[in-house]
C-alpha cells in the first residue's frame, strides 16, 4: 500500500534544522574572549592603581612621608606637603598629568574590552577591533605614565637631597605598588594586542559570499524536506 507521510513534528523538525545550518558555514563573529580576559585585567590594575596611595617611596629626607601618590593632588593639596618639602609645584603638576594619563587608559582599555565581548560589526567599529587600536591606545599611556613617574622620582629625589633628615642621611625614592600596577596595565594590553592581530579574519570577498550564502538560505521558500513529504502523501479520494 502506499507509504504514510511523515508527521508534520518530524517535518517541521528537518525543516530547523535544514534552516538552522546543518551543512552551511557558521557565520565568522567578531567577539574575542582570548583578548577580553587581558583587557579586564588591564581595566582592574589600572582602576586599583588609582584607588592605591603608594606610587613613590621616600627614604632619607625630612618628608615625613613615606609613600606619596595621585591621590594626594587629585583634590586640594595640603599644604603640609609643600612645608614639609614632599612635593614642589612641578612634582604635583606631574603627578596630575599621571591621573589624566590613568583615567584616559582606564577609558581606552574598557572601549577595547567592550568591543571585544560584544564584537560589532559596524565596519568601522570591526577595523577598531581587529587592529586593536584601543588596546595600543593603551599601551602607549601606560608608557607615558612610566615614564612621568620616573621624571617624578627624579624631582622628589633632588628635593629630598637638598633638604635631608641628618647630614649622612642616605637619600633614596623607590617605586611602589601602584607603578608595578600599571607596568602590568600595559603588560596585559600587549598580550590583548597580540590575540587580535594574530587572528586569522576571511578577507573581504569570503565575508560578502558566506553573507550571499546565508541570504539564499534565508529566501528558500520551499526546503527539500517539505517537497519529499508531499511526494509520499497519497491523492486525494475521487468522488464521482
Amino acid at each position: 500500500g502506499p507509504r504514510a507521510a511523515p508527521p508534520a513534528s518530524a517535518a517541521a523538525s528537518s525543516r530547523r534544522r535544514r534552516r538552522g545550518g546543518g551543512g552551511a558555514r557558521p557565520k565568522q563573529t567578531e567577539r574575542s574572549l582570548a583578548s577580553a580576559l587581558p583587557g579586564a585585567l588591564s581595566i582592574t590594575a589600572l582602576c586599583t592603581a588609582l584607588a592605591e596611595p603608594a606610587w613613590l617611596r621616600l627614604h632619607g629626607g625630612v618628608c615625613p612621608r613615606q609613600e606619596l601618590g595621585v591621590s594626594d593632588v587629585l583634590g586640594p593639596v595640603s599644604e603640609a606637603l609643600l612645608e614639609d618639602y614632599c612635593m614642589n609645584p612641578q612634582t604635583i603638576l606631574l603627578l596630575r598629568v599621571i591621573a589624566a594619563f590613568c583615567f584616559l587608559g582606564i577609558i581606552c582599555s574598557l572601549s577595547a574590552f567592550l568591543l571585544d565581548v560584544f564584537g560589532p560589526k559596524h565596519p568601522a567599529l570591526k577595523i577598531t577591533r581587529r587592529y586593536a587600536f584601543a588596546h595600543i591606545l593603551t599601551v602607549l599611556q601606560c608608557a607615558t605614565v612610566i615614564g612621568f613617574c620616573y621624571w617624578a622620582s627624579e624631582l622628589i629625589l633632588a628635593l629630598q637631597q637638598q633638604h635631608k633628615k641628618y647630614h649622612g642621611s642616605l637619600v633614596y625614592v623607590t617605586f611602589a605598588v601602584s607603578f608595578y600596577l600599571v607596568a602590568g596595565a600595559g603588560g596585559a594590553s600587549i598580550l590583548a594586542t597580540a590575540a587580535n592581530l594574530l587572528r586569522h579574519y576571511p578577507t573581504e570577498e569570503e565575508e560578502q559570499a558566506l553573507e550571499l550564502l546565508s541570504e539564499m538560505e534565508e529566501n528558500e521558500p520551499y526546503p527539500v524536506e517539505y517537497e519529499i513529504v508531499n511526494q509520499f502523501q497519497p491523492p486525494p479520494a475521487y468522488t464521482p
